[in-house]
């Protein structure tokens, strides 16, 4: 994938993450049932996020994750 793209992608996931933390704000503090929104977003997010990381930052990523859950 071209790194132009791979930019883009991060770029995009790391603004729908961000977002979604917004939405978990307003629901925490509004009360409004906006739960199936979230989720959608941040899984869309996330994908993207996924689509734009190098293998090598990936499976670091993960093993890392896998460490802190395993303790």
């Amino acid at each position: 994938m071209n790194n132009d793209i791979k930019g883009l992608c991060l770029f995009l996931g790391g603004i729908g993450l961000l977002y979604t933390m917004f939405l978990v704000l307003v629901a925490v503090f509004t009360g409004v049932k906006i739960i199936k929104s979230i989720v959608f977003i941040a899984t869309f997010s996330a994908g993207l996020v996924s689509l734009g990381l190098t293998p090598q930052v990936r499976q670091r990523l993960t093993s890392y994750v896998k460490s802190q859950f395993i303790r």
